[in-house]
């Protein structure tokens, strides 16, 4: 007789044993790309560099000496380098005069919300103060009707006729 069993689940591969060998394929290629850097190997020619090395002096050919249509292309990238460099420049203080500006309504505005928050403070403390000198008067005034009160009861008429009414 054949005993059937459920299978059990595979246990699944953890995460790490996925990202391992991903993770040590980049390091290899870094580690490549860090060592051919590090190596000598052709460096690209510097002109000017290679005439100071051997003693010589570089000195800006005339003009007229130039091949005329390099010439031209050089004249026409300066210029066109120069037009880049006055806008870059022109758009940095538009982009500091904004910031200033924005800087002085900013600070306008929270001038105004702390003179705001000082006048709603003062207006508050008046009213609390207003309320309690209004508390005392009412607790005056009914100490004073609870005395007139209880002298009408005991039959003081000068003061019961006193002129006194109830609070309001």
């Amino acid at each position: 007789m054949t005993r059937f069993t459920p299978s059990r689940p595979r246990p699944s591969r953890p995460r790490a044993a996925l990202v391992l060998p991903s993770a040590l394929a980049l390091a290899l290629l870094a580690g490549s790309a860090y060592a051919q850097n590090q190596t000598p190997g052709p460096t690209p020619k510097d002109p000017v560099a290679e005439m100071l090395a051997k003693g010589e002096r570089y000195r800006r050919a005339p003009d007229s000496a130039q091949d005329p249509d390099e010439l031209r292309r050089t004249q026409a990238l300066n210029a066109e380098i120069a037009a880049q460099n006055d806008l870059a420049e022109n758009e940095d203080r538009a982009n500091q005069a904004a910031q200033a500006q924005a800087q002085r309504r900013w600070q306008a505005e929270m001038e105004r919300n702390q003179a705001d928050a000082r006048l709603a403070r003062e207006r508050h403390e008046a009213d609390l103060r207003a309320a309690e000198e209004a508390q005392a008067r009412y607790e005056r005034d009914m100490a004073d009707w609870r005395a007139t009160v209880a002298a009408c009861e005991r039959g003081d008429r000068a003061r019961c006729t006193a002129g006194r009414q109830a609070p309001n």
